[in-house]
């Protein structure tokens, strides 16, 4: 069985851009390669946003995504790629605020700033929106990073979920993360039900906050 630890050992030294300068994880680059897929490698990847090993609450959602107007400003030189690398590859301590500032205009952006919260994408590759990409979707269950992610879920978090340990909010894209029937009603799981807003609903707010009390007083 994996270990939370897992998912940074996979990534870490793994996110490099080939000769074309884009960016992909080793294991990835074959299957990319020979295509189709509209996904943007232009930048570095987004496996997890957020204290991945530490973080009681564990977001999952779809893939990362891809503005041409707002994602080049995230990464405006080399410093600023440098440092995001960084942030993946040793997540313990790292300043998750300066990776994007995407998540301000959320509720649940806090939480992952805090440090207590961690997004999960099924596929780290950027795209503006993966519903409308059928090669994207087509490929996406094929991709060893996306086996490995949904591997790691069900096999480290979701036993730590079904102790208590951690809670599971599905945000989005649960189908594209390829999981048994059972996961949504799994314990500690939620399901936000609205799944295209960019907002998690007020109910789904209400039980990671007291999720969040509960942990701080065991």
């Amino acid at each position: 069985m994996m270990q939370i630890g897992a998912i940074v050992d996979f990534w870490r030294g793994q996110q490099k851009p080939d000769h074309n300068g884009r960016w992909t994880h080793s294991l990835d680059r074959p299957l990319l390669d020979a295509g189709p897929h509209s996904f943007n490698l232009d930048y570095p990847v987004s496996p997890y946003v957020g204290a991945v090993l530490t973080a009681p609450v564990v977001m999952i959602s779809s893939n990362a995504g891809y503005d041409s107007d707002k994602t080049p400003t995230e990464f405006p030189d080399a410093a600023s790629i440098h440092a995001y690398v960084a942030c993946v590859d040793e997540p313990a301590g790292a300043d998750w605020k300066s990776v994007s500032r995407y998540y301000d205009k959320t509720n649940y952006g806090k939480f992952i700033d805090s440090g207590q919260a961690v997004l999960i994408n099924a596929t780290p590759y950027r795209s503006p929106m993966l519903s409308d990409e059928p090669d994207n979707i087509d490929m996406l269950p094929r991709l060893p990073t996306s086996i490995f992610n949904r591997d790691w879920l069900l096999q480290a978090v979701l036993p730590l979920a079904a102790k208590g340990e951690r809670l599971i909010v599905v945000k989005r894209g649960i189908q594209r993360w390829q999981l048994p029937s059972s996961f949504p009603t799994s314990p500690g799981v939620i399901v936000e039900p609205n799944p295209r807003f960019s907002r998690f609903g007020k109910e789904r707010i209400r039980i990671i906050e007291k999720f969040l009390v509960d942990m701080a007083q065991t």
